[in-house]
């Protein structure tokens, strides 16, 4: 799938469409809940797919972590919060370039459902890897109405799998539900501990 594909249009369009005012919304409650189970030490977080990156955004100047993050939008990297934009690049979750346990905490949001279904344990193995301690993972389910593309269209969303069947191909690389938590944001973000 070409970067090109999550361009201005993409960004300014369905559930992207009031991105920012739906971030406001989101991300203080996320970032809480984020915070609240990570602990109070300060954490070396990981954001893949944090679009303009709103929340690495809120776990940096709100908690004081320190954050990188990765997009495959380069429009969303150029177009990134000021606050964090020297601390985002464009990138791969297929191709992540970072060692193994490089992050205490990796977040990967609404990433997955954009790769075909043959490479979603090869994405989710790489979250696992660089993950030290927490993963917090959250996709379109099967079986929830945001799973509907006529509810919800999105032309570029390729898989929906399970809850129960991302939790086992975590399980399988290493990772063990720890929990979860509602995002605020119409789906339920997994918390899962290595």
């Amino acid at each position: 799938m070409a970067s090109k594909n999550f361009d201005k249009e993409y960004f300014s369009s369905g559930s992207y469409k009031n991105y920012k005012k739906e971030a406001d919304r989101w991300v203080p409650h996320v970032a809480g809940k984020i915070n609240k189970i990570i602990g109070d030490k300060a954490a070396n977080i990981l954001d893949i797919g944090c679009a303009h990156g709103y929340l690495i955004a809120e776990l940096q100047d709100k908690y004081q972590h320190s954050v990188r993050g990765i997009d495959f939008s380069l429009y969303a990297v150029k177009k990134s919060e000021p606050s964090v934009r020297n601390k985002i690049s464009q990138g791969d979750i297929l191709n992540l370039p970072f060692k193994k346990n490089s992050f205490d905490v990796v977040i990967s949001l609404d990433v997955i459902n954009y790769l075909e279904d043959n490479k979603v344990s090869a994405a989710i193995k790489n979250l696992v890897d660089i993950a030290r301690e927490y993963i917090f993972f959250g996709a379109i389910f099967k079986h929830a109405w945001t799973a509907s593309q006529k509810w919800n269209p999105d032309k570029f969303r390729k898989s929906i799998l399970s809850k129960k069947k991302y939790s086992e191909i975590f399980k399988k690389n290493g990772a063990k539900l720890a929990g979860s938590f509602d995002s605020e944001n119409g789906g339920a973000i997994l918390v899962f501990k290595k």
